[in-house]
């Protein structure tokens, strides 16, 4: 994706301009549908183009997308002080429908997801109709774009439940929701195509920043971890572990490597870099990040660090209890230069910057986003294995302490309860990498650890976001506001 693609995205966006239509649709109202141009994909170098343009697509969404759903709902981040200068995104915790809508985070605006999917479409129905096209680029195509359509539809289907199911690259009328079952089904089948025909690696400058087979074996786990089939999760757990291709990084004064991008633990992960005009403003990084960071005002509060979003002094303490050692605690978090306080350490995780970037444009961050890497792995390879229907908690155990042991903590032996402790250990290891929120939900535990309280939280959709009632409206009241939400 590196240098012979993503230096094409001009082109790209030129080939995706001529796709456009006018009329306004509900599922993307900038976007919209895509009807096929004649001489839009006549190739396979245009095939490769329109590929990258779905990655890029899916850079531009899942940033903020991630981290204020996945980890500021799930109150792992919050501003400084709770009174006094706050970030607009710290009420997204409260689950109230003013702060998920906000313009700020765009909440209920799921137009970004299906642009992804849109382009996913046009590739997988356009590659049929290419000449003389190598059997292995072919190949590649088809698994990487049915792998985005999945992981896109899968995001979709956490953040909104049923939502509108389209596998057309042109759909002239406006479509209804569809049952997250049947959304889940074809997620499934998309992801099987990628397992088929992605290879477990790719030479260059490939490595987790494009789709292989240990990347679709890793998010169908997480699909049938989120659907209660830890069986099946298990297994592919086991694919991704024994296939030769990752490894944990056991230095922990290296643990940094992770989020530069395409260490040996990551699989599949958003590629940032400055030589290709990759970075971006205002995602993660400077809501989390101050100085020395960015010198500028980035952190949004005319200057002062005390506007960033941190992890809460309590959460601190659970997760990196007094006297214990941790490798993880000093290099995922850092405490601010104006406050340095120990209590209110900010997430360092994303702090790799352009080697003299331009801080007035804050475009300077070139950490890539995680979307997952092999200690997630374990640990929910640890969580399928501690489940009830899996039952095999000594083995839930080695896993856990696998990860445990890379950070130089204490090993677990017993006490409490193992399926808690192993959530906990997901918290401490993936702060901020979107995944907390989620793993709330999976696990049923959401009203113990979040703002969610109440206790049919689970049946009610008090999880699901809403839907902007602008793309209800826009769909002549064909999509339908989510329940709790109504």
């Amino acid at each position: 994706m590196k240098k012979d693609n993503l230096r094409k995205i001009a082109s790209l966006f030129l080939i995706y301009s001529l796709l456009l239509c006018s009329c306004q649709k509900a599922l993307d109202p900038e976007v919209i549908q895509l009807p096929t141009a004649d001489n839009a994909i006549q190739t396979a170098a245009d095939v490769d183009k329109s590929v990258a343009a779905a990655y890029s697509f899916l850079r531009s969404v899942l940033p903020d997308k991630i981290f204020l759903m996945g980890d500021v709902r799930a109150n792992t981040f919050e501003s400084y002080s709770q009174s006094v200068n706050t970030r607009p995104e710290t009420p997204i915790a409260t689950n109230t429908i003013t702060a998920l809508l906000n313009d700020n985070n765009k909440g209920g605006d799921w137009s970004g997801f299906y642009r992804v999917i849109a382009q996913c479409n046009l590739v997988l129905e356009k590659i049929p109709t290419i000449q003389n096209y190598d059997l292995s680029a072919k190949r590649r195509s088809l698994g990487e774009a049915s792998f985005l359509r999945g992981l896109t539809y899968f995001y979709l289907t956490r953040f909104w439940g049923d939502v509108p199911m389209s596998l057309k690259a042109v759909d002239v009328d406006n479509i209804p929701r569809t049952p997250q079952a049947e959304v889940y089904d074809q997620i499934k089948r998309d992801l099987d195509v990628a397992i088929a025909n992605l290879d477990p690696s790719y030479s260059g400058g490939d490595k987790a920043v494009r789709a292989t087979k240990g990347a679709a074996w890793a998010i169908k786990a997480h699909v049938l971890a989120w659907l209660q089939d830890y069986s099946g999760s298990e297994k592919l757990c086991d694919s991704v572990i024994n296939n030769g291709q990752y490894s944990l990084i056991t230095d922990t004064t290296q643990l940094l490597k992770i989020f530069i991008g395409k260490s040996q633990e990551g699989i599949f992960e958003l590629n940032f870099d400055a030589t290709l005009k990759e970075v971006q403003k205002n995602k993660v990084y400077n809501r989390t990040l101050g100085r020395p960071w960015y010198k500028d005002q980035s952190d949004g509060g005319g200057g002062t660090e005390l506007y960033l979003l941190c992890p809460p002094a309590a959460l601190l303490k659970q997760m990196f209890a007094a006297g214990e050692v941790d490798g993880r605690r000093s290099t995922w978090l850092t405490n601010s230069t104006l406050n340095n306080s120990p209590t209110r350490p900010y997430l360092g995780k994303y702090r790799t910057l352009q080697v003299q970037g331009d801080t007035t444009s804050q475009n300077i961050n070139e950490s890539n986003i995680i979307i997952t890497r092999l200690a997630d792995i374990m640990l929910l390879r640890a969580e399928a294995l501690a489940s009830s229907q899996v039952n095999r908690p000594a083995d839930a155990i080695v896993w856990l302490n696998k990860v445990r042991e890379r950070a130089k903590a204490r090993l677990y032996t017993s006490g409490g309860s193992l399926q808690d402790t192993i959530l906990l250990e997901r918290r401490k290891e993936l702060l901020g990498e979107g995944q907390i929120f989620f793993d709330y939900v999976r696990t049923r535990k959401l009203a113990a650890y979040s703002k969610i309280t109440q206790a049919d939280w689970y049946t009610k959709g008090a999880w699901l976001l809403p839907i902007n009632p602008g793309i209800i409206s826009q769909s002549g009241f064909i999509i339908t506001q989510n329940t709790f939400w109504q």
